[in-house]
C-alpha cells in the first residue's frame, strides 16, 4: 500500500522531531551524536518524501513551514509512546537486578542523604548503583523523556520543574542557621539576628538562599552577603573564620555539626523546605524506578517522619 508512511524511513521522525526542538542543524546533530551533514541529508530526505520545505532559514534559526508545525505533535505524540513501550520492564527484582539509577539532586541530599541511600541499595539490590549529578536551572523534561535521568529531587513552590512531569512529596525539612562554637547567636535565630552578621550564600542557583531573603524581606530586612560558593563544600573552611553565619537545610547542618566544630539553631519563625520527587510519565511503570521511589519514601519517613497531612508537591 502506497501511503506517506510506507515512503518514510520512521528514523527520519526523530530528526524532525529534534530539529523542532532546536530550530538549528549543528545543535540538533549534537543532541543526536549524529555528524552536520547526517542531519542535513536526513533533512533533505524528510523534504523529497514530504514534499515540504519543513523548514526556512532566516538569519537566527530555522522557522518550521506550516505542514511542519502540524506534524509537529503527532509525532512527538508517536515518539513519546514508542519510547513508553520499549522502556516497559518485567517486574525488577532487586537481589538479582543491575541498574544503574541515575538522579539529579540538590546538594544538601548529596551530604545528607546519600551515604544512607547507597547503604539501602547496597543490602537490598547488591548490583544495582546510584549516580548523582547536581540539580541545576533545567525543568528536566528533556533530560527524563531521554532516559538521561530516572529521576529528579527538586523544591515544591520552587517553579523550576516543567508542569509535564509528576510530582509527589519526599520529605519536609526546615532552614537552620549554623554558627560557630561559642559564638554569641541566641538559641533561636529572627531575621533581625540574621541581619547583624555577614553571610556564606551557599549556591550560585538555589531556592533555599532565595527563601532566606524572601523570608528576610517580609520583615523589611535584607542581609550582607559575605561570600558566594557554588556548593557546600567550602562551608566548613569558611565557617572557622568566625566571621560569618550560613542558613542551609536541617539535614546539612546535622552533618556539618557532626564533623565540624559548628552548632545550629532553629529559625523563629520556622522555614520549612519541602522536598519532592519528579520523573517522567513514560516511567510510571518501569518496575525499577517505582521500586527505588518506595525505597527513597521509607528512607526519609525513617529519617525525617512522616510527611505533615494535606502536604502537597504542589505547595
Amino acid at each position: 500500500m502506497d501511503t506517506p508512511l510506507a515512503r518514510l524511513d520512521l528514523n527520519l521522525l526523530t530528526v524532525f522531531d529534534v530539529l523542532m526542538q532546536e530550530r538549528h542543524v549543528t545543535r540538533a546533530a549534537e543532541r543526536l551524536h549524529l555528524s552536520q551533514s547526517t542531519v542535513s541529508h536526513a533533512l533533505a530526505r524528510l523534504r523529497q518524501a514530504l514534499d515540504d520545505p519543513l523548514f526556512v532559514m532566516t538569519r537566527r534559526e530555522m522557522v518550521p513551514t506550516e505542514r511542519a508545525r502540524a506534524l509537529a505533535g503527532p509525532v512527538r505524540i508517536a515518539l513519546a509512546t514508542l519510547e513508553q513501550g520499549l522502556r516497559q520492564t518485567d517486574a525488577f527484582d532487586p537481589a538479582t537486578a543491575r541498574r544503574v539509577f541515575r538522579l539529579a539532586t540538590p546538594g544538601s541530599v548529596e551530604h545528607g542523604l546519600l551515604p544512607a541511600m547507597v547503604e539501602r541499595l547496597w543490602q537490598l539490590a547488591p548490583h544495582c548503583r546510584i549516580e548523582l549529578c547536581e540539580l541545576a536551572d533545567s525543568d528536566y523534561e528533556r533530560e527524563l523523556e531521554k532516559g538521561e535521568l530516572d529521576l529528579v529531587i527538586g523544591f515544591a513552590a520552587a517553579n523550576h520543574l516543567s508542569q509535564r512531569l509528576w510530582r509527589e512529596p519526599w520529605f519536609c525539612n526546615p532552614l537552620v542557621c549554623l554558627s560557630p562554637l561559642d559564638s554569641d547567636v541566641p538559641e533561636r535565630v529572627t531575621p533581625h539576628d540574621l541581619a547583624a552578621y555577614p553571610h556564606i550564600h551557599t549556591s550560585s542557583w538555589g531556592h533555599s538562599q532565595a527563601m532566606v531573603d524572601h523570608w528576610l524581606a517580609e520583615q523589611g530586612m535584607t542581609r550582607e552577603l559575605g561570600v558566594r560558593v557554588p556548593s557546600f563544600m567550602a562551608v566548613p573552611q569558611l565557617m572557622a573564620s568566625g566571621r560569618y553565619l550560613v542558613v542551609v537545610p536541617e539535614l546539612i547542618g546535622r552533618y556539618f555539626c557532626q564533623h565540624y566544630p559548628l552548632q545550629q539553631y532553629p529559625l523563629e519563625p520556622e522555614l520549612p523546605i519541602l522536598y519532592v520527587m519528579a520523573g517522567h510519565p513514560l516511567s510510571n511503570h518501569d518496575s525499577a524506578i517505582c521500586w527505588l521511589r518506595a525505597q527513597l519514601h521509607q528512607l526519609a519517613e525513617e529519617r525525617f517522619g512522616p510527611l505533615p497531612p494535606g502536604v502537597s508537591a504542589q505547595a
